[in-house]
């Protein structure tokens, strides 16, 4: 009879432990705010951008020099064996 009612306890406890678990979580909603709206497109005042290519024609510009391997040709770089002790 004790074993019994010790059972009937553990039963009923993990059943409301279960209901007020289930009951409780709900998923995490973040509040979403809708995208605030420009009043004009925020493109339109590049429409009349204008792009100096003067510098270009400059002699320091043209003065300039590669130095290096151009393209860059790459090399075997890292370990192989990441946990190698060496």
């Amino acid at each position: 009879m004790n074993n019994s009612i010790t059972l009937l306890i553990l039963v009923v406890a993990f059943a409301v432990g279960y209901l007020f678990y289930s009951q409780s979580i709900q998923p995490a909603q973040l509040p979403i705010d809708s995208p605030p709206v420009a009043g004009k497109d925020d493109l339109a005042m590049f429409k009349d951008l204008t792009i100096d290519f003067s510098i270009l024609d400059d002699t320091r510009f043209r003065s300039l020099r590669v130095s290096g391997e151009s393209p860059v040709k790459p090399g075997v770089t890292g370990k192989r064996d990441l946990f190698a002790p060496f």
